[in-house]
């Protein structure tokens, strides 16, 4: 008797047709990525909207919880999309005694455009599974282990202090661990590669922006101490350690400190490009803010991030557009030291000063109208 091969065959036609099928959506995504990559201007957000989650045939070898966003987002580091390595680079370096030390960094009276692009852009997320929605608004990006359905559990729980609104007594702390990120003088479209874009003239660096959401927040009545000491100048390495001591002290002698902001600038830079993030609010450019809350050695993270995502789901209900997404990360920030310990990475070094002074503005406000209602 001859063996009937008709199933064989079927079952073998079928497992070739699911794997062509396969291969071509692989090989559109990559052609795609290949296209943006080369253009360096192309969004990939609606993209990856479309694409998000593909259905591939079962028979075929290939999990139907492929999250091709996810290749995409590993893959490269375009703007519209969320890659690794734009991620902020705020080293916790430990102070190398060897060091070089700084020499005087006076804010340049002339800039040349010699040093490259400066590529401004709103950037906007999609869903996928590491990024998701918080419950009262605004993103959060999981780049841990820890699972996002737990960290979106804690980040809906209410935080575990209030603020005494007009008591006189400091209830945040505002810190610049690197106090001399600074910005660009105005809205340009090139950079000078001879300014590292650090300076200890503080009109021009993140203190202009603490001052904002320091003198926002003293107006609602939220006693605030400012601390404007240079702990990355005249040695870098190190900062976190010298800025760790400063919060401790502030906080032996100031017990009634609940809140604790580190006010940062990013750093955005990809073959020559530095990227700028932008958005209009009320007509005025802003320069978009991301909230870091890190879990390393920080046995209660869930409390600082249940507080990160009250400001988040605030501002961006208030302000749409001004957040980039919560980065929850392996890093530490000194964010043991309360229960509302956060960094803020206000714009990059690609942002003018003015449009970080501004969103340091619209998140003070946004802070002291929280803070007054919780």
């Amino acid at each position: 008797m001859k063996p009937d091969l008709s199933n064989r065959k079927k079952a073998l036609t079928e497992f070739m047709a699911g794997g062509l099928l396969a291969f071509t959506m692989f090989l559109a995504v990559g052609l795609t990525v290949l296209a943006a990559y080369l253009s360096k201007d192309v969004d990939l957000s609606n993209f990856v909207e479309l694409s998000n989650h593909v259905e591939t045939p079962g028979n075929v070898g290939i999990s139907n919880d492929v999250y091709l966003s996810d290749i995409v987002e590993n893959l490269i580091g375009l703007e519209g999309t969320w890659a690794i390595d734009e991620a902020p680079e705020e080293l916790e370096e430990p102070a190398d005694e060897s060091e070089v030390l700084s020499s005087p960094l006076p804010y340049p009276s002339e800039f040349n455009t010699l040093g490259g692009e400066i590529v401004r852009k709103t950037y906007s997320y999609s869903e996928t599974s590491t990024v998701v929605s918080l419950p009262g608004g605004g993103m959060l990006r999981n780049s841990t282990d820890i699972d996002t359905e737990y960290l979106l559990e804690q980040a809906d729980k209410d935080v575990d202090f209030t603020i005494d609104i007009d008591s006189g007594e400091p209830q945040v702390l505002i810190i610049h661990t690197h106090t001399t990120e600074s910005y660009e003088p105005y809205a340009r479209t090139s950079y000078d590669d001879t300014f590292n874009s650090r300076t200890t003239d503080l009109d021009k660096s993140v203190v202009a922006v603490g001052n904002e959401i320091a003198e926002a927040l003293e107006a609602a009545g939220i006693a605030v101490i400012h601390d404007t000491e240079l702990y990355d100048y005249p040695q870098y390495t190190g900062a976190y350690d010298r800025s760790t001591v400063a919060s401790e002290a502030y906080l032996e002698e100031y017990p009634s400190i609940k809140i604790v902001i580190d006010v940062h600038r990013d750093a955005i830079e990809s073959d020559g490009i530095r990227y700028a993030p932008i958005c209009e609010i009320d007509g005025e450019t802003a320069a978009q803010v991301m909230i870091i809350v890190g879990c390393l050695n920080v046995p209660n993270y869930r409390y600082n991030l249940r507080f990160a995502a009250k400001l988040q789901s605030k501002l961006e209900t208030d302000y749409p557009g001004l957040t980039r997404p919560i980065l929850f990360t392996e890093r530490n920030y000194n964010q043991e030291l309360t229960h509302a310990s956060i960094l803020i990475e206000v714009g990059s070094s690609a942002n003018a000063i003015d449009e970080a002074i501004y969103a340091g503005r619209l998140v003070g406000m946004g802070l002291a109208e929280l803070l007054a209602n919780m």
